[in-house]
């Protein structure tokens, strides 16, 4: 392409034949004549009479009702374009302009431009405040537009005309039917926020009373810590408080020997009434294994950690599969807390509270984690 011949592609595209899409401002009712030239000489061709101008306006409207009529998103384009040029006649005829601007808007609403499509309707009304086709067209938009409050107002404005209009009695019924169903589940959203909203109130003043060492790492590019909610709410696992106030944590258990872990996911933090079954996740590489055992029924001094490791290792126990020579078993192991000043040995026999209070163990990720050891080994080292 020579220089000479400048930007023809952007030439192309203002022509109305070879238009990928309408402007913008066409769509809002105007052609700028100084801007794009081509596309109004194209509309002004199309007719031969100027000087009438209500027969002119009639022709650009009867042409926008034969693009209308092929039902394609261009022919809708289309005939945006001619009633838009009919109105900018500005013909004096109220009943023209107002079919003129309710036309436009059936064109609006079948490519989607609801809100413009409700303007329509709104211009066409104040030319003609009896307009029922006009209302009904508004209500449509309504409807797509989610809005049950302003669909019942159009249907108030439909009814003064023609109190008895079926068609609006039955939109209107339908609507007050929705807008008391959306009350009555905005209420009952309201009722379960509150609800979370006071669960986890009370579930972060009880970890705030037992003075607990809850790890509060820096907000990322921040030097600002983040907040106990936070914190709490992380995905790793969430803690509870139950009807009797008492805490249940998840509660991590790591194997350094074998490079694997386990996942206690109910873990209370007092003797308590132990029902159902101890549940506990085994992580090998990426695959998540759960277990399960069952206990009976009744209450238990402690819900320690010796209560869930008798029941995960033999001779209660299976051996885990990563184990496969045996070597854990519920005599022979121990459990750590790692800290970063100091390892210590936790008892088996108290309870979780108990061993994060008096090791002052820090909580990191939203839960308790403990190494789980050989005692020869941990002897030996």
């Amino acid at each position: 392409i020579n220089a000479e011949y400048g930007d023809w592609r952007k030439d192309m595209a203002m022509h109305p034949l070879f238009m990928d899409e309408v402007p913008q401002e066409v769509l809002d009712g105007e052609v700028d004549r100084k801007k794009w030239p081509l596309l109004a000489s194209h509309l002004d061709m199309m007719y031969d009479d100027e000087d009438d101008l209500v027969g002119s306006a009639r022709s650009y409207k009867e042409d926008g009702n034969r693009e209308y009529a092929k039902a394609t998103r261009e022919g809708y384009y289309k005939a945006i374009i001619s009633y838009s040029e009919g109105l900018s006649k500005e013909c004096k005829d109220s009943a023209l302009d107002s079919q003129l601007y309710c036309n436009r808007a059936a064109a609006q609403f079948c490519i989607g431009n609801y809100r413009r499509a409700t303007q329509d309707c709104e211009k066409a009304l104040k030319l003609n405040p009896g307009y029922l086709k006009a209302i009904n067209r508004a209500i449509q938009c309504q409807l797509k537009l989610g809005k049950t409050d302003e669909v019942l107002e159009w249907c108030e404005r439909g009814l003064t005309v023609d109190a008895n209009n079926s068609e609006l009695l039955s939109i209107k019924d339908t609507a007050v039917k929705k807008r008391m169903k959306d009350q009555r589940d905005e209420r009952k959203r309201n009722v379960a926020e509150r609800r979370k909203r006071d669960v986890e109130r009370n579930l972060l003043d009880a970890i705030k009373e037992r003075k607990l060492n809850i790890y509060l790492p820096e907000k990322e590019g921040s030097r600002d810590t983040r907040t106990l909610e936070s914190v709490m709410a992380c995905e790793c696992g969430k803690v509870t408080l139950g009807k009797d106030k008492v805490l249940t944590w998840p509660v991590k258990l790591i194997y350094p020997e074998f490079q694997t872990s386990d996942l206690i996911k109910y873990f209370r933090e007092i003797s308590g009434r132990l029902n159902g079954h101890i549940t506990w996740s085994v992580l090998i590489g990426e695959k998540a294994t759960r277990y399960s055992k069952g206990l009976q029924s009744g209450l238990k001094e402690e819900d320690c950690l010796a209560d869930h490791l008798r029941v995960m290792f033999p001779p209660e126990g299976e051996s885990p599969p990563w184990d496969s020579e045996g070597l854990y078993t519920f005599d022979k192991i121990t459990a750590i807390y790692d800290g970063e000043k100091r390892k210590v040995e936790l008892s088996l026999t108290d309870s979780l509270l108990t061993l994060l209070q008096v090791n002052d163990i820090v909580i990191s990720a939203g839960m308790p984690t403990f190494e789980i050891h050989r005692k020869d080994r941990l002897t030996g080292s």
